[in-house]
């Protein structure tokens, strides 16, 4: 095809070397597009982060691994202070296409000195989320029924339970096309530039309890934390517990 088009123009020299030498390049241009577009090394083949369709596009229950962590009914009761314990370790977060939001969290805790002391920590909170206009993507939990147990083998006190309330921000957020688990991830990345576990898209309209408070805002605490051993709105204690869980 470069050819017949080059032999159509003027015959000088360093025009038609130019000219040959631009639809080359072109060719060159459109061959790599090619390939990349079939390209089926990769599963993540489309990614949605546009600000426009963000309230579209996270709706729904996202959950990490197995699915064994869920949002909704089935892992947290804040009003009786009580959580059902999944069957393994994971995240989930759900998502309304009207701003409201749900975070359930069961994590283990190493502990380098004494291995035998591994802490297992459930959690859950729900409130509003927000896409800022940076493109980052903030929580602002209902600071009454945010819940957390600590289960520590090695503690004085072995089982306890608190309110928890931790806002969010994530610095930027994607959606994947997962085309080897036949359905969407959503890749947070925090503030500090950890990337969170992939979470699959396993339920939509969302799995949620009632997203208005659901308890009163009384301090009063059920086996509570001394608040040296627990400060939940404490940034390094949650850079500390999130380290963990990402390791």
């Amino acid at each position: 095809m470069v050819s017949s088009v080059s032999s159509n123009l003027p015959s000088s020299p360093s025009r038609r070397a130019g000219v040959s030498s631009t639809f080359s390049l072109i060719s060159v241009f459109h061959v790599l597009v090619l390939l990349f577009s079939c390209s089926t090394d990769s599963p993540l083949v489309s990614a949605q982060h546009d600000f426009t369709s963000n309230l579209t596009d996270i709706s729904g229950t996202w959950s990490s691994g197995s699915g064994a962590v869920l949002t909704g009914s089935g892992f947290a009761n804040p009003v009786n202070f009580s959580f059902t314990y999944p069957k393994t370790a994971g995240i989930s977060m759900s998502f309304t296409n009207d701003g409201f939001w749900e975070e359930a969290q069961y994590r283990f805790v190493s502990n380098g000195s004494r291995p035998n002391c591994v802490k297992a920590i459930v959690l859950w909170q729900h409130g509003r989320y927000t896409f800022e206009n940076n493109g980052s993507l903030t929580m602002q939990p209902i600071k009454a029924d945010g819940r957390i147990q600590v289960q520590d083998p090695c503690a004085a006190q072995t089982s306890m339970i608190t309110y928890y309330y931790q806002p969010g921000l994530y610095q930027s957020w994607q959606i994947f096309n997962d085309v080897h688990h036949n359905t969407y991830n959503l890749q947070l990345q925090a503030f500090d530039n950890a990337l969170f576990p992939r979470l699959y898209l396993v339920a939509r309209p969302p799995n949620m309890l009632p997203t208005i408070q659901l308890s009163s805002n009384s301090t009063k605490r059920k086996r509570s934390l001394s608040e040296d051993n627990v400060a939940p709105n404490n940034e390094g204690l949650w850079k500390r517990w999130y380290g963990a869980w990402a390791s």
